[in-house]
């Protein structure tokens, strides 16, 4: 029997998902489906806890799980955002740092809103804005990074130069509840960086790497930037992959990366219509067809979920392909622990989540 909670908001009941009866099956997919109506879900894990928040129309929603994804508690109102932006790898983004929960929130207006909550307590803040400089965050990608000093990174596309979006981040020292001054931390020389491609960040320590899709010579390749000193400052961006993609148009897919426990980097990314994982300076290793892929896990064991034909798919650390749900756009991947992976993607307006292992 499917264990679901039901939530005690109308907006975001919690349903079941007919029509999954080859995840049911699957031998190395548990038989966990909870569904959620809802858009746009971001996944954070600290110590046996799991946090998911996701949003309604403009309004913002969290929920958790105390068993490891199995099950999710009654979605609660976080906030109300006017705009809140939720296409194409959009939405609230969230992240759990010592006890502390963040979420990130773009809006039309084209700023970034923090909402904030430990862990034990009763009702969500809003905190600061995270972009210092107004109505600069148009587009609304926003990814967030921490670490376990505290620290936190958050990395957007931003107009302020010349109205061409470029990548920009700030720092916070503790959790979230106070900001640096954003900081620019790669300008295309051709103007723009790809204008609708999530960026995306990973820290480890000092070590924070930021990945983006860029705009050059009409060639809109994934490059990766890299700080050694906590995002102080940035080395020089290096293109990932040995070929190009040619590309008049936005292809609103920007990747995914991991950092590993000796400080190198996985990255998985789209070029064309292929699913390519790449060390940096190493060769590219083709996946699959797909698009819109994530990826979770550390030190040669890793999971990529993508999306092709209609389906959400995930390429286990044995190289195996699975299929793990119909229709489905920009799937989210989390590492609970090292034999537990939990995938949520949405699909006409419902979340669905399910368990991974590695286990043949």
């Amino acid at each position: 029997m499917y264990n679901i909670t039901v939530g005690i908001f109308s907006i975001a009941l919690l349903i079941f998902a007919p029509g999954y009866k080859k995840i049911q099956e699957a031998p190395d997919a548990k038989s966990i489906i909870n569904v959620i109506k809802g858009r746009s879900p971001s996944l954070a894990v600290e110590g046996s806890d799991v946090h998911m928040v996701f949003a309604s129309g403009d309004s913002i929603f969290y929920s958790c799980s105390s068993d490891k994804g199995m099950t999710f508690s009654a979605p609660e109102f976080v906030a109300s955002a006017e705009g809140l932006m939720v296409s194409g790898g959009r939405g609230p983004q969230i992240i759990s740092s010592n006890g502390q929960l963040l979420i990130a929130a773009p809006c039309a207006s084209g700023n970034i809103y923090s909402y904030m909550k430990m862990k034990s307590g009763k009702s969500w803040i809003k905190g600061s804005r995270i972009n210092d400089k107004a109505d600069k965050a148009k587009e609304g990608f926003i990814s967030l990074g921490s670490n376990s000093d505290r620290h936190l990174f958050a990395v957007w596309l931003d107009v302020r130069l010349k109205g061409k979006n470029n990548i920009f981040g700030a720092r916070s020292p503790d959790d979230g509840k106070t900001w640096f001054k954003s900081q620019l931390i790669y300008e295309s020389p051709d103007g723009s960086v790809c204008e609708c491609c999530k960026p995306s960040v990973v820290m480890n320590g000092e070590l924070v790497a930021v990945m983006f899709r860029n705009n050059l010579k009409g060639n809109r390749d994934l490059y990766l930037i890299q700080s050694g000193d906590g995002g102080a400052t940035f080395e020089k961006a290096r293109k990932l992959g040995e070929g190009s993609w040619k590309l008049d148009a936005c292809p609103m897919d920007g990747g995914g990366l991991v950092i590993n426990n000796d400080n190198t980097i996985r990255t998985v990314w789209r070029r064309e219509g292929n699913i390519y994982e790449n060390e940096p300076g190493q060769k590219e290793e083709l996946i699959a067809k797909g698009s819109q892929c994530a990826i979770t896990g550390t030190n040669g064991s890793y999971f990529v979920a993508f999306v092709n034909a209609g389906k959400v798919y995930c390429r286990k650390p044995d190289g195996k392909i699975v299929e793990i749900g119909q229709g489905g756009t920009y799937p989210k991947l989390l590492t609970i622990d090292n034999s537990i992976i939990l995938c949520a993607w949405d699909n006409g307006n419902r979340i669905y989540s399910t368990i991974l292992t590695a286990e043949k």
